[in-house]
C-alpha cells in the first residue's frame, strides 16, 4: 500500500451518498457533503465494492429526482435547468442525438486515358 493518508472510509457513506444523490445533487456534492474530495470518491468506489454500488444507486435516484423535477416544473427555466442536468447526469438517456441517414449510393468512375 502507498504512503499517505489512510482512508477515512466508513461504510456509512454508502447511505448517506445515496441520501444526497436521491435528492438531485450531484457525486460531486456528495464529496463535498462527506468531507473529501471527489477523487477519494473514485478511490473509495474502486477499494470497496458496496460504496461503489452505493454510487450506482446514488446516480440512478439522482436521474429519478431530476426526471421527476422536470416532469412537475412549472416555468420553463426550471425544464431547462434541469433537462441539462439531466444530460450530464445520464447521457446514455438523454443525450440529444442527431443521425444522419443516407440514401442512394456513391459511384466512383476512374477514366482512363487513351495511349
Amino acid at each position: 500500500m502507498g504512503a499517505g493518508r489512510p482512508s477515512d472510509y466508513d461504510p456509512a457513506y454508502c447511505q448517506v451518498v445515496v441520501d444526497i444523490m436521491a435528492s438531485g445533487l450531484s457525486l460531486t456534492a456528495a464529496a463535498g457533503e462527506i468531507g473529501i474530495c471527489r477523487a477519494t470518491i473514485n478511490n473509495w468506489a474502486e477499494a470497496h465494492p458496496e460504496f461503489l454500488e452505493a454510487v450506482r444507486i446514488g446516480k440512478a435516484k439522482r436521474t429519478l429526482a431530476l426526471e421527476k423535477g422536470m416532469l412537475g416544473a412549472e416555468n420553463g427555466p426550471a425544464v431547462t435547468a434541469r433537462m441539462f442536468a439531466l444530460k450530464n447526469a445520464d447521457p446514455d438517456e438523454w443525450r440529444e442525438k442527431q443521425s444522419i441517414e443516407h440514401s442512394g449510393g456513391v459511384t466512383v468512375q476512374i477514366n482512363r486515358l487513351a495511349d
